[in-house]
């Protein structure tokens, strides 16, 4: 596409938005308008009707006060109201009202039509409040009055009039008029009208699916104003996603706001309509100089092609709807081994070999009832020069001039089908030296790993044999001077060799019990474990080498318990608290602080110390069994090894940290809370 064209396709384009907008908008304003005009005159016709209405209901309280007996029912407690009942019931089926009643001059319930009045001081006060005069005293001498209030989203709408026996007040006649006879007639003509009172709450709705309830639950703060060409101003209003043109008047007498409102779907759908033929239009006139241009270059297109055919590197051939060559370019001649007269009568299968791959592509270039689409397609080609190679092939559906058909595209593979068949064996050779070096480094592996676990029995059999050896050693020199203390007869001497042959294997047995701990069954059960309780046990047991140590405890009562095994949480703690001491040994002011929280379902115990800690590199062996930064004979290197054993076994976890902003290091042990309280 050429860039004056792509000039006028623009410019036109601009034309029909500019066009189709303008109109729209000038559509737009002129309806609104005459909408609004046509909106205040049918608005005023609805006041003068609903004034009719309401005036039309002002002489029924005169009927109750003719009635021939009223003023004994109302002087005359003892006087029966039966047949004044029964004329108000009558009253009030023939007037299609929703009560009459006969009241005190205190305005309390006397007689009433219906059986269910639901009369409350409200009502009361609602009607005698305009029986009234500036000064409070109630006035018999005013007419038949209005009043009106809102109860529960349903207006209330009372005709009254003052009943008087010589210049006083006897009694209240008041009807209660429905005002849903006002929206009757808006109903049938599918008018929108709403109605509310002096404080701006609607108590009558004329549309069938939105209630006055509904309207003072939304109030009119949506109301927009919007200012037409003309200067004159119309108010729009949004409701359930609907637009409304809003006119409104107010009614001085009773304080009621009078909405009408226009649905502007109607009007939208006709400015729509409006630009949808504008822009027509302005498309009309693009497409007619559309069409001119495109007739000129369709004069080209065949020329071009063609051009274009022939001097690509790639076999390109042109078919007809039969399948018949319609055209060959030069390197697809040279491919298929053709002359210049070869082509003319030969049908496009024939194009390729009668190779099992190729049996696809020949079915659908017979099948003439489809639109052959193929895209790169390996297929073999038939050289009639007897060459046959492999190439990629493409079928695409194709216009040119007045014709229809479609275009294969062939790209001669051979090369790269070499290459291939050399990079596939060169893979061979790879993967099979692969899983030779694999199978090197597996049984380097298996070596390196017997190493590592000779290493450690190593280690352990150094530290064993150590450990043991100074007992055993102390055992054999104590036996031997027992034996001349024996002889001497000293006894005294003999018992205190005793008692420290006692301890020293006491102590062998301490570290024999270390071992067994790898081989402890996991618990089958674990039980609510106190943590305090346990801290205190082992604070008790380790006392003498805390009494330098500022040991702080935060752990609230109201913690739940942990679930555990309480012999080997100790033992935990124990390992803890004894580590945290020796880390200490040499720390000025050494200091423990043990605290617990809970995350969820599971309590966070930490030890927190100010002694040396460790090094980085060998926090990730801190757990091993036999690594120790002891020196030989201060012991085995089993106590965090054993202790996170114990923690695994008790569905728990265990980390070591060393603290960030200052000495020593934190221990923080993971425990499932228990569901029981303490």
């Amino acid at each position: 596409m050429s860039n004056k064209f792509k000039i006028i396709i623009s410019v036109i384009l601009c034309s029909v938005i500019v066009t189709t907008f303008t109109v729209r908008e000038i559509c737009k304003d002129w309806l609104l308008d005459s909408s609004r005009e046509q909106a205040e005159n049918q608005l005023l016709t609805y006041v003068v009707d609903i004034r009719r209405v309401l005036d039309s209901y002002k002489y029924l309280p005169y009927l109750i006060a003719e009635q021939d007996n009223i003023t004994a029912v109302l002087t005359q407690p003892e006087i029966s109201t039966t047949k004044i009942k029964r004329a108000l019931t009558q009253f009030d089926k023939a007037a299609n009202t929703k009560g009459w009643y006969l009241l005190k001059p205190d305005g309390s319930l006397l007689v009433s039509s219906r059986h269910n009045a639901n009369w409350d001081a409200k009502k009361a006060d609602n009607i005698t409040a305009n029986l009234r005069n500036k000064t409070g005293v109630l006035d018999n001498d005013k007419g038949v009055l209005t009043s009106s209030y809102i109860a529960n989203g349903t207006a209330n709408y009372y005709l009254s009039l003052p009943i008087n026996l010589n210049g006083k007040l006897i009694g209240i006649a008041a009807v209660e008029v429905d005002l849903t006879a006002l929206s009757e007639p808006w109903l049938t003509a599918n008018e929108f009208i709403l109605i509310s009172n002096a404080k701006n709450q609607f108590f009558l709705s004329s549309h069938p699916q939105i209630s006055a309830t509904e309207m003072n639950t939304r109030g009119t703060i949506d109301i927009k104003t919007r200012q037409l060409s003309n200067n004159a101003n119309i108010y729009n209003w949004k409701i359930n996603n609907n637009d409304y043109q809003v006119q409104q008047v107010q009614l001085d007498d009773l304080k009621w706001h009078i909405y009408y409102l226009t649905p502007l779907s109607h009007l939208y759908k006709t400015v729509d309509i409006a630009g949808f033929i504008t822009a027509i239009l302005m498309s009309l006139l693009l497409s007619i100089l559309l069409y001119r241009h495109e007739r000129r270059q369709k004069l080209y297109s065949n020329a071009a092609l063609m051009q274009m055919i022939s001097g690509t590197n790639v076999g390109l051939v042109l078919l007809n709807n039969d399948r018949s060559i319609s055209y060959i370019n030069p390197t697809a001649m040279r491919y298929f081994g053709l002359k210049n007269d070869d082509s003319n009568s030969l049908h496009a299968s024939k194009l390729l070999t009668q190779h099992a791959d190729n049996q696809h592509v020949v079915t659908q270039l017979h099948d003439l009832a489809i639109i052959p689409t193929i895209t790169g397609m390996e297929v073999f080609v038939n050289n009639h020069q007897g060459n046959d190679f492999p190439a990629l092939l493409s079928i695409t559906p194709l216009a040119w001039s007045q014709q229809r058909g479609s275009l294969m595209t062939f790209v001669d593979i051979s090369k790269r089908k070499r290459a291939e068949h050399a990079l596939s064996q060169a893979n061979t050779q790879l993967e099979s030296r692969v899983q030779e070096i694999a199978a090197e480094l597996y049984t380097a592996q298996e070596e390196l790993l017997l190493s590592s676990k000779m290493a450690a029995l190593g280690r352990m059999s150094s530290a064993i044999n150590h450990e043991l050896n100074q007992p055993l050693t102390g055992i054999r020199t104590l036996l031997s001077s027992n034996i001349l203390f024996l002889e001497q007869g000293n006894t005294k001497v003999l018992r205190s060799n005793m008692a420290l042959i006692d301890k020293l294997v006491a102590r062998m047995l301490s570290m024999t019990a270390q071992l067994k701990v790898f081989a402890f069954n996991r618990p089958e059960r674990l039980i609510a474990t106190s943590i305090t309780d346990t801290l205190a046990e082992v604070f008790t047991l380790q006392q003498p080498k805390l009494t330098k140590i500022d040991i702080v405890v935060d752990v609230s009562n109201s913690l739940p318990q942990v679930l555990a095994e309480p012999h080997r949480l100790h033992q935990v703690f124990s390992n803890l608290v004894s580590n945290a001491a020796a880390a200490m040994l040499h720390t000025t002011q050494p200091r423990l602080l043990i605290s617990a929280s809970q995350q969820q379902n599971r309590i966070i115990i930490t030890f927190t110390d100010n002694g040396t800690g460790v090094d980085e590199n060998a926090l990730e062996h801190l757990f091993e069994p036999f690594y120790t930064s002891k020196k030989i004979g201060e012991g085995l290197g089993l106590g965090l090894s054993i202790t996170a054993n114990i923690m695994r076994d008790m569905q728990g976890e265990i980390t070591a940290n060393n603290n960030p902003h200052q000495a020593g290091m934190t221990f923080t042990l993971t425990l499932q809370a228990s569901r029981h309280n303490k």
